[in-house]
């Protein structure tokens, strides 16, 4: 626009207002306030006029509009619907339909449960959200009967599943499976340098995808996207398996649904229970039960590989503390507060040194925990065990073995323990004559092959593996077998022989007390433990220090020679209590006895070496007087506060304790005692002696000492070439060791070989016959005994096997189906229900949302989680095992749990297989494989 333009523009506007202006001031003038009112009224009444009239023409129109309808409505007919609609339309109004309640799963205590359950999951579900768009009753009565037809089929189909094998076999395959994955993952990133978590479920994963074959669960286990996708395919097979056919044609109500049960359901259950710290709460409830032992405890703060847990026990243990100092109130009350006090601060200076040890185990390269130490002198202060007391240990002898592979005493050992072999065999088939089962002359020709053999393999000029022993002793062993003596006494010259090299030659056994081993051997045996201060007990002295002194007063024969002590029946044992010198563990020193026990009944015999502290003695003595006051009279020598490590006086106390032994074993004190033969042999068994705890039913212990030798030479006994060489040509002697060792061959590669499933080294053949042990078993070998040596492992293995399968197998077999009868049973189910209703819905209403648990909450419950897992072994496993082997067992299972992502693929590997055994022919095997074939490991492959 041009100025010329705008400024005619602004003239307009100007003489506008200034026209506007003067005729309202002209209008004014000439008619005055009056006129303006007029002018206003007659503008009013204009418009409310012109409304009156349009509303008056409307009505009249309306009324004639509404003659006109009326006329045609009453001529014409309109149809009354759909006329199979209109029949059935009483149906729509009609609830009794829904409302009838269809029986779920034919359990008249668990229907009512199921019922109680759905109306709380519609109430606070469905009705929340529903009745703000309708309150029509027909919608939720529809849920519920769908709901019940498809919780009825899901009832009709895990009716017919077998649950023993399920949770026998299948479960604890798959559980073990996974631990064997999560080992060799982890010892792949050992190898490895700067190793992450990453690293490890990489080659997890990777494992994973050899062991079977097609498929990997890692895009299911590790990328969100997938899981879900995977989790509807899921979800749609169940809907279509489970939902009535007229439900599951409409499309919206299944898509609903399977939205509902993918993320609501499904994915926080995987959530919660992938979890590591639910599932360390998980542990320490279902552990509740168990009694938490204080050295458990103990050992496993003192393993401990985190501060955080470390710094979260002891910020809880200075909480305790200062409860406790505020609660002094004098009396006995007082006492009982710094008893209490002591412990706690013992427990805390252990978890100081601990976390010392963590937090410079970085920067400080010195010498290993438990490694040698001297004093001044240079002078060991560790136990000098007697040879024989190793070699007849089952959990020393591992040791001394290791050592001597790498040393060049292989042979000697191999011929002792296959020597240790023999006699249990021989004892096996001198039973089988007693019994009726075999022939003297079979007997003899069997026994005398078995011999024949052994001295080919390891006597004679041409063996391979011989041993250096003088030529005389061999001629001796010959001319013995020839002459036809005791059977179980051929090869004593041998094995004393051998003994006798182990013990004297410098690169054996005295070598092996100067290697880290022995000191490993020691803490195993419970011996030699951490560097720590502890309060002194019945044996301790006022030195600090002290140097070892063995007592050399009695010789230590193979075979102990002494006055037998009867037992009931026709049995009789004989005891010899020694003085084995002074053990030290921090700055406690305290007296070692070894109790040997030889144990006879009939021609065959059994012996074996327990070591004991006097406190044991002393708690055995307290606990028989508990027990049986009547044997009060039973001299027990008493506790001297000074000077109670001097060399007299422990000559003095381990005769007296001979002499309470041979008191306590007297027949005539057995036979008027009954129970006191179980106790007796309680502190005689080679695990850890806890006097409270009552000992086990005489029927059991009695059938343990029978087998002890089982238990304790014949685990490292017979090395595989010798039970080879006896099974090629004896038939008698080898049904013992195919007790002992496996049947086929099948199974010893599956000892070396790691790339199957667990449970695969379960032929057909076995199939039926106590397989829950039989799993068991693996799982146990899986766990515990994969980080031992190969010979001990396999023996071990196989001695268990014996043990269980030929002793008490048909019994644990028979208690573990039982139990899972039992867990699977109606009531059980019930119970289940009734749990899970009264967590979600609380005194009727619905459970608020979880909280987090704090930081400190969760490193103690991983504490406590590893430490009654630990206390929940058995006794007689832990015994058989060693201290070492268990606790890495324990930490293999927990360190297992910790990770996230590999929980969720253990979840989703027994979720399939719950689906493959609930509907076995609905091809699940067909269609689980090809959903996760979409992994980028599977298509590289």
């Amino acid at each position: 626009m041009s100025k010329a333009d705008q400024e005619r523009m602004a003239t307009f506007s100007g003489s506008w207002k200034f026209y506007a202006l003067l005729g309202v001031v002209l209008f004014v003038a000439t008619f005055g306030i009056h006129g303006i009112v007029i002018a206003f009224t007659s503008a009013i009444c204009f418009v409310l006029g012109f409304i009156f009239v349009m509303l008056k023409t409307a009505k009249d129109r309306t009324k004639t509009l509404e003659k006109e309808f009326a006329k045609i409505a009453a001529e014409h007919r309109f149809s009354h619907g759909v006329q199979e609609f209109i029949s059935n339309r009483e149906r729509f109004t009609d609830k009794s339909m829904y409302e009838q309640m269809h029986s779920m799963t034919k359990s008249s205590l668990v229907d009512p449960i199921l019922e109680e359950v759905l109306g709380l999951i519609v109430r606070d579900f469905v009705e929340t959200w529903y009745f703000q768009l309708s309150n029509d009753q027909l919608f939720k009565e529809s849920l519920k009967r769908t709901a019940r037809r498809s919780i009825g089929r899901l009832s009709h189909s895990m009716q017919k599943v077998d649950w023993v094998p399920l949770l026998t076999h299948d479960f604890m395959d798959d559980f073990a499976s996974h631990l064997r994955l999560y080992r060799k993952a982890k010892e792949r990133c050992m190898v490895k340098k700067d190793a992450s978590e990453e690293d490890l479920e990489s080659d997890f994963f990777d494992l994973e995808l050899e062991m079977e074959k097609t498929y990997c669960r890692d895009l299911v286990s590790t990328t969100p996207q997938y899981e879900n996708a995977y989790l509807h395919d899921i979800c749609d097979i169940l809907l279509y398996l489970l939902m009535p056919s007229e439900d599951f044609r409409s499309r919206p109500l299944r898509f609903i649904l399977r939205e509902i049960i993918v993320r609501k359901i499904m994915m926080p259950f995987l959530d919660q229970f992938s979890d590591p710290d639910y599932l360390n709460h998980i542990i320490v409830w279902l552990l509740s039960s168990v009694s938490l032992s204080t050295d458990d405890f103990i050992t496993m703060v003192e393993t401990s590989k985190s501060c955080h847990e470390l710094e979260a026990l002891l910020e809880s243990l200075q909480e305790e503390m200062c409860s406790i100092r505020g609660r002094d109130s004098g009396g006995e009350e007082a006492a009982i507060g710094k008893q209490q006090l002591g412990s706690l601060e013992h427990l805390e200076n252990v978890i100081k040194r601990r976390m010392q040890r963590l937090t410079l185990s970085s920067a400080y390269n010195g010498p290993r925990e438990g490694s040698l130490s001297r004093d001044d002198d240079g002078k060991e202060q560790l136990v000098q065990l007697p040879i024989v007391v190793v070699l007849t240990n089952n959990q020393a002898v591992r040791f001394f073995i290791d050592f001597l592979s790498v040393n060049g005493g292989q042979s000697y050992i191999d011929c002792y323990l296959a020597i240790e072999g023999f006699k249990v065999s021989v004892e096996h088939q001198l039973r089988g004559l007693s019994n009726g089962e075999t022939i003297d002359s079979e007997v003899y020709e069997t026994i005398k092959e078995a011999a024949v053999f052994m001295y080919h393999q390891y006597l004679s000029q041409e063996a391979v593996t011989r041993v250096c022993i003088d030529d005389a002793i061999i001629n001796k062993f010959l001319a013995t077998m020839r002459n036809d003596e005791i059977y179980d006494q051929w090869f004593d010259s041998i094995q004393n022989e051998i003994v006798s090299i182990l013990n004297s030659d410098e690169r054996f056994y005295p070598a092996f007390k100067k290697d880290p081993g022995y000191v490993d051997m020691l803490s195993s045996l419970g011996i030699l433990g951490e560097d720590y201060e502890s309060g002194t007990d019945e044996d301790n002295a006022s030195q600090s220090s002290r140097s070892v002194e063995l007592s050399h007063s009695s010789s230590y024969n193979i075979m102990p020679s002494s006055s037998s002590h009867s037992l009931t029946g026709d049995a009789t044992m004989q005891i010899v209590i020694e003085t084995l010198g002074i053990g030290q563990q921090g700055k406690q020193t305290f007296a070692l006895y070894n109790v040997r026990v030889t144990k006879k009944s009939g021609t065959t015999s059994s012996s074996w070496n327990v070591i004991r502290r006097y406190s044991e003695f002393h708690t055995l003595n307290n606990l028989i007087l508990a027990k049986f006051p009547q044997l009060s009279s039973v001299s027990f020598p008493g506790k001297k506060t000074f000077n109670n490590l001097d060399q007299g006086f422990l000559e003095k106390r381990t005769q007296a304790l001979n002499q309470y032994m041979t008191a306590l074993v007297n027949p005539n004190v057995l036979k008027s005692t009954p129970e006191l033969e179980s106790v007796v042999l309680d502190f005689l068994n080679q695990r850890n002696y806890v006097g409270s705890r009552e000992g086990l039913h005489k029927k059991v212990m009695n059938a343990m000492f029978d087998g002890v030798k089982a238990f304790g030479s014949a685990v490292t006994s017979m090395p595989d070439q010798v039970f080879d060489g006896v099974s090629k040509g004896v038939n008698g002697l080898n049904r013992a060791a195919n007790q002992v060792l496996m049947k086929n061959s099948s199974s010893n590669r599956s000892l070396n070989e790691d790339s199957d499933r667990v449970a695969a080294q379960i032929s057909d053949q076995d199939s039926v016959d106590n397989i829950p042990v039989r799993v068991l078993m693996l799982f146990v070998d899986e766990v515990f005994m994969r980080g031992e040596t190969q010979f001990f492992r396999r023996q071990l293995t196989a001695v268990m096997r014996q043990f269980v399968n030929a002793t008490l197998g048909s019994s644990i077999n028979r208690k573990i189906v039982d139990l899972v009868e039992w867990l699977t049973s109606e009531e059980q189910v019930a119970q289940y229900i009734l749990a899970f209703r009264n967590s979600m819905w609380p005194g009727g209403q619905l459970a608020p949302d979880s909280v987090e648990r704090p930081r400190g909450i969760s490193m103690l419950t991983r504490i406590f989680a590893r430490a009654m897992m630990l206390s929940a072994l058995p006794e007689q496993l832990r015994m058989l095992m060693g201290a070492t082997t268990t606790n890495n067992g324990v930490w293999t299972v927990f360190e297992a749990l910790q990770n996230r992502r590999l929980n969720r693929r253990l979840l989703y590997v027994l979720l399939e297989r719950l689906l493959l055994t609930v509907f076995p022919d609905n091809r699940f095997d067909r269609i689980l494989p090809q959903l996760h074939k979409k992994s980028p490991r599977v298509m590289m492959s």
